[in-house]
């Protein structure tokens, strides 16, 4: 044990001695009093009025070193403070002492019993109060009892000898409980201390892995925003590129996998936003009322196609119940596991249905693929770790589609379960509590974008920083048949307004220290009127930029956006006519 921790259990001792001294000394004195009232007829005044006067002083003296410790704890330091009451203590039984042997010697047989008899219940009681710091009590319990055990073994008869006997033994046996009591009360302190140094060192290690974490989080954010840009304007210019070209078949086939590695790393860079913001508690669950069935209807249209294009046969059963979640995770969970099937079921089909367990709805994704061993079930909700693709081929899949759908799951309550057999397909299951109440039908809440429609001679203000990124997207809009207002800031493209109206606003939200895309957005809204279409585009994952734009009531759209997503988004937003 250190130094540090040996001081600290000694100040603890005094302490907790401290808390005990001002009543038992005042007991004290109080018995020794009575005892002299109670013997004062047989015994001379030389017998107890001396050593009944020092018992008062030792007593005045002590209270005013209690007085004093607890006005000013450091004046003397504590130990200090103990080996004074430990001399006091000393000194006050030497008194006890005196009294108790030269009083004895003019007392009856029966006194001297009384007499014999209160020393030692004091004796005792001197050492169960005094166990957290038995210096005092020792040196009481000794100078007290000693003169007492002298007198009566110095007696000729029997019966005192025995007196003298017995308080031979009362006296090692009373040390002996009171050190091994003080011993176990210093253990207790070692125990004590051992759990804070414990509970100090676990908050420094879960601190230091909270800000391992958001640094891990800070640092996914930050490249894959710095990613995106090259990687946003590489997609825009393939796409503008290619019909502006003639190749040969071979040309044709390069330019296809240069094409093919833009989307694997715009997917990875996607998927790992999803991580990051899962992470970094930048998504918030929202519970809504939701029925379960449009969600896996969404789930057949959506991944119907590559199903029929590999061969295999995708079927969804309908479902009556109604949830309280939210309707975004879930079909992000879901659109994983299905999409999980798809990548590792090669003939066969893939089944997504319900079933009521209780109170709980499990929707549960079954296929006929791969399945996965046993020793590998509890990893692979691990990122990066794909079954039968250690080579990292990522025409297989990034490894990180079972993460998400673990992190969703934990922010939405739900319980994800896994049964497989390897070589016979698997069956993931998501379970959440049944809602009582019955969602309204909404033939649109499968809907989240309109039709896109002709977008001829809708004048469009882009703000984006990027040059290339700006650029790209000017000719992309233009090519849409949309008139564009492009620039990189507020006053570049405050001279190019018109003076009668725009039909909508795609900004950046980082464009510099002094402005972002909602003060872009607010100062045209206040020129072109509240209602104004507007669209948010970033590269930005952190929760305050999340924040800013909802708190502003502003879709946003993360880097790298293909350009189906934003002219489904940038269509919702102009809300065509029926007819169109």
């Amino acid at each position: 044990m250190n130094t540090a921790t040996d001081e600290a259990i000694a100040t603890e001792q005094i302490k907790a001695y401290f808390k005990e001294t001002s009543a038992q000394n005042l007991v004290g004195t109080v018995v020794i009093s009575l005892i002299v009232l109670a013997t004062a007829e047989f015994t001379p005044l030389w017998t107890w009025a001396p050593a009944l006067l020092l018992v008062y002083g030792v007593t005045a003296v002590r209270a005013y070193l209690i007085w004093r410790h607890y006005h000013k704890p450091d004046s003397p330091p504590p130990p200090g403070w103990a080996r004074q009451q430990t001399l006091c203590a000393g000194i006050n039984g030497m008194a006890w002492g005196f009294i108790n042997m030269a009083s004895c010697a003019h007392l009856p047989m029966n006194y001297q019993l009384f007499v014999a008899t209160v020393a030692a219940v004091s004796a005792a009681a001197s050492a169960s109060e005094g166990f957290a710091y038995f210096q005092p009590s020792r040196a009481f319990i000794c100078t007290s009892l000693f003169p007492l055990t002298l007198w009566f073994l110095s007696q000729a008869d029997h019966l005192h000898q025995i007196l003298g006997a017995m308080l031979c033994i009362f006296v090692p046996i009373l040390l002996w409980q009171g050190g091994k009591r003080q011993h176990a009360f210093i253990e207790s302190l070692k125990l004590r201390f051992k759990n804070e140094f414990l509970a100090r060192e676990l908050a420094i290690q879960q601190k230091i892995a909270e800000d391992a974490g958001q640094a891990k989080s800070r640092f996914l954010a930050a490249a894959s925003h710095d990613l995106r840009q090259p990687v946003q304007a590489l997609a825009i210019f393939q796409d503008l590129l290619r019909p502006e070209m003639q190749l040969t078949p071979l040309g044709e086939t390069y330019f296809l996998k240069t094409q093919q590695a833009t989307k694997a790393v715009s997917s990875l860079l996607g998927t790992l936003l999803d991580i990051s913001r899962l992470e970094s508690n930048t998504v918030k669950a929202q519970r809504d009322l939701i029925r379960v069935a449009p969600l896996i209807e969404q789930m057949q249209r959506e991944f119907g196609g590559l199903a029929e294009q590999k061969g295999i046969k995708l079927h969804s059963v309908g479902c009556s119940a109604s949830l309280e979640t939210d309707a975004m995770l879930l079909g992000q969970i879901l659109r994983n596991l299905v999409a999980n099937a798809l990548r590792y079921t090669h003939s066969g089909k893939i089944v997504i249905g319900c079933r009521r367990r209780g109170r709980l709805l499990s929707i549960e994704v079954w296929d006929t693929g791969i399945g996965i061993r046993k020793e590998h079930q509890a990893s692979i909700f691990s990122e990066f770790f794909q079954v039968g693709n250690q080579e990292r081929d990522r025409q297989h899949g990034l490894g990180l589609g079972l993460a998400i759908v673990e992190r969703a799951a934990r922010l939405i309550g739900a319980k994800i379960s896994l049964r497989s057999q390897f070589g016979k397909g698997s069956c993931f299951a998501v379970s959440l509590p049944i809602s009582l109440r019955r969602a309204p039908f909404n033939p649109d809440v499968t809907q989240p974008f309109s039709s896109p429609f002709d977008l001829g001679g809708r004048l469009i203000v882009l703000v984006e920083n990027e040059e290339a990124i700006r650029n790209g997207f000017h000719v992309m809009l233009e090519k849409w048949g949309c008139q564009v207002i492009s620039g990189h800031s507020w006053r570049s493209i405050e001279t190019q307004l018109p003076t009668q109206k725009i039909d909508a606003v795609i900004s950046d939200f980082g464009l510099s220290k002094h402005e972002n895309g909602i003060t872009i957005i607010g100062k045209l809204r206040v020129r072109f009127g509240r209602q104004l279409p507007a669209l948010l585009i970033t590269g930005d994952t952190s929760q305050q930029t999340l924040l800013a734009a909802s708190e502003a009531g502003l879709p946003v759209l993360h880097k790298p956006i293909k350009p189906w997503q934003l002219r489904q988004t940038l269509c919702s937003l102009l809300k065509p006519p029926v007819e169109a």
